[in-house]
């Protein structure tokens, strides 16, 4: 009898063995550890650090400068191969100029750029394509021969109490003191027409500063040859503006 008893504890702890190895081989199997922690990201509309303010000069210019800061663009979001429905509205300002064939025009004060924030931006203007997937530029001129060159320029100085007065001359940089780094040529962003054809000969303004409240002053310059006077002939180009801070 003590014997069968003992016999049947042995046959027990055998179980209980085979079971635990059962347990602990089949564990990494049968079950996993998940942790989840969680995290709240909150977003908060404000005002744009950099804003896009009318220059004088489209009162002064007859309707030959015409600055529109009211349009806007798509994102381009339900274009994208990732869901979404409804593109959301960019800001998209608009600046229609006129040159004139034979002459230099100068619209001194388009847009002035100004800083809404208690800290200095960096600011940079480059000509680039849209979201929207608009080119850099387009044009629609049909004089084959036709030639022109268009500048933009920045200003050095706050324009805030009044705006910048000495012309940006592009064949003067060196004497320029008025408009940012004028002694070099590649900081005024330049674009070029040769033989009816567009095209982009300094693409970025370089990087600018903008001290907090302070604004700064875009200048505009346009040659048109004397053989530029098709009607209707146009050209387009887009420019972003880039700020950190």
């Amino acid at each position: 009898m003590k014997n069968q008893k003992q016999k049947s504890v042995v046959k027990k702890r055998g179980l209980y063995i085979a079971l635990a190895l059962a347990l602990f081989v089949g564990a990494p199997v049968l079950g996993a550890i998940l942790v989840q922690n969680f995290t709240q990201w909150d977003v908060i509309v404000d005002v744009p650090p950099i804003v896009k303010l009318e220059g004088a000069d489209e009162a002064l210019s007859n309707g030959y400068l015409v600055v529109d800061l009211g349009q806007t663009i798509s994102n381009n979001d339900s274009g994208l191969p990732t869901p979404g429905s409804g593109d959301v509205l960019l800001a998209h300002e608009e600046i229609t100029f006129t040159c004139f064939g034979g002459d230099r025009t100068y619209y001194t004060d388009v847009i002035q750029l100004q800083n809404t924030t208690g800290d200095t931006w960096n600011v940079e203007l480059i000509v680039e394509a849209d979201l929207a997937g608009n080119p850099a530029f387009d044009d629609n001129f049909t004089t084959a021969t036709g030639d022109a060159d268009i500048w933009l320029f920045t200003s050095d100085q706050d324009s805030t109490g009044g705006a910048i007065t000495e012309v940006p001359n592009p064949g003067n940089y060196g004497s320029l003191t008025e408009w940012y780094n004028a002694a070099g040529v590649n900081d005024a962003i330049q674009l070029e027409v040769v033989n009816g054809v567009m095209s982009v000969a300094n693409a970025s303004s370089g990087s600018f500063t903008i001290p907090t409240t302070e604004q700064r002053q875009l200048g505009l310059v346009v040659d048109c040859s004397s053989d530029m006077t098709a009607a209707n002939d146009s050209g387009t180009f887009r420019i972003t503006v880039q700020s950190t801070p």
